[in-house]
Parts: C-alpha cells; structure tokens; sequence
C-alpha cells in the first residue's frame, strides 16, 4: 500500500470518528477542548487539509461544497435527534471558518511545494 492509499484510509477513518462522536449522545462524546467551537474547528480544519492534500485533482469549490454540506448535514441531523444533542447554527458557521482555513493551508502547502520543486 502506498502513501497515498494509507493517507485516504486516514481520511475516510477520520470522517467516520466525526460522524460518530457528533451523532453520539453530548454526555457521552469526547471531546479535546472545553470550548465546542473549537472542537469544530479542529475537525473540519483537519478534514479539509486532508481532503486538499488528497484530492488535488478535484476543484477546490468542490471540496468545499461537500464539507460544507457534511457540517450542514450533521447539525440538522442534531436537530432531528432526541437524545442529547442540540444543533447550533454557529457550530456550523466554525465548521465552514475551519474548512475555508484547511483549503487554504491545503492550497499554500501545495503552492510552497510547487516552488520548491522549481528551484531544485
């Protein structure tokens, strides 16, 4: 197996954990920071590096649309859940912030790279 299939397994691993602990009951998700949004945006700042590093053949609106939908998706599913969770429109607003963030990251680590790359 190559980098690049390990690096998509970790991708796909990754989404998963984030769907999963933000499905779960509030009181039963881990969580790294005392502050939710900030939760928020290292995930989805993370999703979106990834997703940029990984799939650099696809438009980056695109990347972005699909991230943003995933976000989108998992607060209206907190909507709809009656165990615990509570959607809140200014998760989805750090989720959106983050994966702006991530695809840009994504974008200079390409650019930098590309550079590099030139003058060797």
């Amino acid at each position: 197996m190559n980098a690049q299939t390990i690096s998509r397994i970790l991708f796909w691993l990754l989404l998963g954990t984030i769907l999963v602990i933000s499905l779960m009951p509030a009181t039963d998700a881990p969580t790294v920071f005392a502050d939710d949004k900030l939760n928020h945006i290292l995930a989805f700042f993370t999703l979106s590096l990834m997703a940029r590093l990984l799939w650099t053949r696809t438009h980056a609106a695109i990347l972005f649309v699909l991230l943003m939908a995933l976000g989108g998706g998992i607060e209206l599913l907190q909507l709809s859940m009656g165990f615990g969770r509570d959607a809140d429109w200014w998760d989805f607003v750090a989720d959106i912030v983050a994966i702006l963030l991530g695809m840009l990251a994504g974008k200079l680590f390409w650019s930098m790279k590309r550079k590099r790359s030139a003058t060797e």
